[in-house]
């Protein structure tokens, strides 16, 4: 056996471990959900989930909101950007209940279930017509409720 035989021999288990932890790693359902967020909603919402003023709505400003009502739970599930994403039922659940962790501030944790792969999949055999409309029609409610929500985009 020669030095660089040797040597191979030793690289080549070591970078496939290497390889398995980090795989593990990225997993994980909070890296998972979180890379899915970037990869294939932050380019129009952002990094910082406050979207494009006029074109596209701050999930900073709306999630903790709508999570608090039925109609705004269903709104997020509903919308195309979510319900027509090539994600499975529950990558785009955890997606969602990331977007709760990371965006709804202090409504996130006050007893509102987290999205399940089934709630996904219901919802998305429910298109949402009219996006806007639906938008503006539950930012009346919310509001009316005490729980306003930017509503110009």
């Amino acid at each position: 056996m020669t030095a660089r035989s040797f040597r191979r021999g030793l690289l080549l288990p070591a970078l496939a471990g290497l390889c398995i932890v980090t795989a593990a790693r990225a997993d994980s359902p909070a890296s998972s959900a979180e890379q899915n967020y970037v990869l294939r909603c932050q380019g129009c919402h952002g990094a910082d989930g406050v979207g494009v003023a006029h074109k596209i709505p701050s999930l900073r400003d709306s999630v903790g909101k709508l999570i608090r009502r039925d109609d705004g739970r269903d709104f997020l599930l509903r919308v195309p950007g979510a319900s027509n994403s090539a994600l499975s039922d529950a990558a785009l659940a955890g997606v969602l209940n990331w977007l709760v962790e990371r965006f709804a501030g202090e409504e996130a944790g006050k007893g509102t279930p987290d999205f399940t792969a089934a709630e996904v999949m219901a919802a998305r055999r429910r298109p949402l017509v009219g996006v806007h409309r639906a938008r503006l029609e539950i930012a009346t409610r919310l509001a009316a409720a005490g729980l306003s929500t930017p509503v110009d985009y």
